[in-house]
């Protein structure tokens, strides 16, 4: 087996099979420049092709510290020995370089056994819990177990029981974040004076005029280091043409792009469609699943490269701050956070670019459309501009997804959709990872004007907009889905899960996507999906999603069931004594009403007093 240390030709590689590993929630994701920084503490291995096939990293705490990181095998080289010679290595490296305890969190507790590792406590451990553990949305719920090894003492020797003093800390531990104080009622010298210390920002940033504005006024403002991080959920490719010279144009000092479309479909979009969730009975929340993700990793960014903040571009008076600042709350509540726009002087489009000339900002001006957008796979937003008059009706010139319906096909077009767990998997047959089931989805939903929504929606803040909003493929998604379920749930379980999916939309729409109780909803939203699976069949037709079949191996609707004249299943005469208890709390109360010559208030009139002409 050839392994060895690593090499700077190899970053790529490792970036890319710890990355893979990363979305598959098996380790926690890595950045190029973080692998550069750190390349002498990585081991790598190569088959006989030259193929990349595992890697290993020791991350010291201190001298006597030091953890088995980011370890990953190829899926196609596990079991063929490679991780267990890796860690040996490792073990000796570590060794060489003097370190007394070496220890892994890790799911594998088997195989760190056989190299001799002794089951312990992540207590031990709290540099760990505080730089990783605490930005991990799992931190409540881990499922890892922590696996120690003492170097001190011969490798063929178990840990010694009685050693349980953890090391020294190799730094103190940090505090939480404190609260923000609004700088409205300070002078500017003041506000400057008051802005709390930091070293390095990780911005969420689209490369538009705002986020390239925030670039240098942050590091004016706080003299800062700034990374950008980008992430990719289906926005178009259009979005990262030049993104990354952008930004570093603007002052950064690392542009961090991350492709999360498959990620965004199956860990928020697609649970959030098995809970049936739809807000104020029209918008699909596709700008607000999405903030959950791009703040989330934004503080696994900030972990990677030690960033002490994180920064977003958004407005005081929207939705989105609060769902970035609840996720980096719920995720690592030791960040920093900085919103430019509660503090800065820039209030108009003329102010932002004035800002961005004085500076040498590369932004190019083009003309504002009159609308405020936001996109990814799932949808396409539009506010402002004549919207926001809600007697106007929207122009047609303003929707860039779908077609109209006057204009969609004269024919209709017959879509089928394959559940698995109540996860769609194929379209027409054809079997699709998550991102490509909404992209195909939405291109046949866009050509027939599935999805546009119109409404006028009650925000966080408490203030009423008006949006449009363009959802072609959860359109079609959301109604298969529902169509499937009426197969599959029984009455009882299907009406409380409507009933939680009101709550669901709202949680998600406020931003407290990781709050303790969505994810619990999510618990029993998956238990219910175990028997949902099937196909739906749909017409597509000018704007309309028809149903036209579905089929599950687990229908609870059975023909030979329903059919009058089965009383092996079911006997009418039985419904008599069923009618009797089901109503009898409104005969008793008829009966009082009755009582002693009363009559019911539904009684009819007596006619008799009536005189006829």
């Amino acid at each position: 087996m050839n392994i060895r240390p690593a090499h700077p030709e190899d970053t790529d590689d490792i970036l890319q099979l710890v990355n893979d590993h990363a979305r598959r929630g098996d380790l926690l994701p890595r950045t190029a420049a973080s692998i550069r920084d750190t390349l002498d503490d990585w081991l790598i291995a190569r088959d006989e092709t030259g193929e990349l096939v595992a890697c290993v990293s020791l991350l010291a705490y201190s001298p006597v510290l030091a953890e088995v990181r980011s370890l990953a095998v190829h899926d196609r080289a596990k079991g063929g020995g490679w991780g267990s010679t890796l860690v040996k290595a490792l073990i000796i490296e570590a060794r060489r370089r003097g370190v007394i305890t070496l220890f892994a969190l890790t799911r594998a507790v088997s195989f760190f056994q056989r190299a001799g590792f002794q089951i312990s406590s992540r207590e031990r451990f709290p540099e760990k819990v505080w730089r990783d553990c605490s930005a991990c949305p799992l931190i409540d719920n881990c499922d890892e177990t922590a696996v120690v090894l003492n170097l001190a003492e011969p490798l063929t020797q178990t840990f010694a029981a009685s050693m349980t003093e953890p090391p020294p800390l190799h730094r103190p531990l940090p505090t939480l974040a404190p609260a923000y104080i609004s700088p409205k009622h300070l002078s500017k010298g003041e506000r400057i004076m008051s802005k709390p210390a930091v070293d390095k920002v990780v911005l969420a940033y689209s490369g538009g005029l705002d986020t390239s504005v925030i670039v240098p006024w942050l590091r004016e403002n706080y003299g800062c280091e700034v990374i950008c991080f980008c992430a990719n959920i289906g926005q178009g490719d259009h979005e990262f043409e030049g993104l990354e010279e952008k930004g570093l144009a603007s002052g950064a000092s690392k542009v961090i792009i991350e492709d999360l479309r498959h990620e965004f479909a199956r860990d928020f979009l697609f649970p959030m469609m098995q809970a049936g969730a739809v807000y104020e009975r029209q918008y699909l929340l596709g700008t607000s699943v999405a903030r959950p993700l791009i703040a989330k990793w934004q503080v696994a960014v900030a972990e990677a490269e030690g960033a002490d903040a994180v920064a977003h571009g958004c407005t005081g008076k929207g939705n989105d701050q609060v769902r970035f600042e609840l996720t980096y709350k719920a995720l690592n509540p030791t960040l920093k956070v900085i919103a430019p726009w509660r503090e800065w002087d820039i209030r108009s489009r003329e102010d932002a670019l004035a800002y961005a000339r004085a500076h040498n900002v590369p932004v190019t001006q083009t003309e504002k459309s009159i609308y405020s957008r936001d996109a990814n796979m799932w949808h396409l937003s539009h506010e402002g501009g004549i919207l926001e008059d809600p007697a106007n009706a929207p122009e047609e010139s303003m929707f860039q997804l779908t077609v109209s319906p006057e204009r969609a096909p004269d024919e209709p077009e017959i879509v089928e959709i394959t559940f698995d767990r109540g996860v769609p998997v194929a379209v027409n047959g054809v079997q699709l990872p998550p991102a490509a089931v909404v992209e195909t989805l939405n291109r046949l939903g866009s050509k027939h004007g599935i999805g546009r929504i119109d409404l006028v929606e009650n925000r966080l803040v408490g203030m009423k907009s008006r949006g449009v909003y363009e959802t072609p493929g959860g359109t079609i998604l959301y109604a298969a889905h529902r169509e499937l379920e009426s197969l599959c749930l029984d009455r009882e379980t299907m009406h409380f899960k409507e009933q939680m999916a009101l709550r669901y939309a709202e949680m998600t729409y406020f931003g407290m996507w990781y709050h303790t109780l969505r994810e619990s909803l999510q618990a029993f939203v998956e238990e219910t999906q175990k028997t949902v699976s099937g196909w739906v069949r749909l017409k597509l037709y000018k704007g309309n999603v028809i149903v036209a079949g579905r089929y599950s191996p687990n229908s609870l609707y059975r023909e030979d069931f329903a059919t009058f004249g089965q009383e092996d299943v079911y006997d009418q005469a039985d419904a008599e004594g069923f009618i009797t208890l089901f109503g009898l709390q409104m005969k008793v109360k008829a009966m009082m009403e009755v009582s002693d010559g009363g009559r019911t208030r539904y009684a009819a009139p007596d006619y008799s007093k009536f005189k006829r002409d």
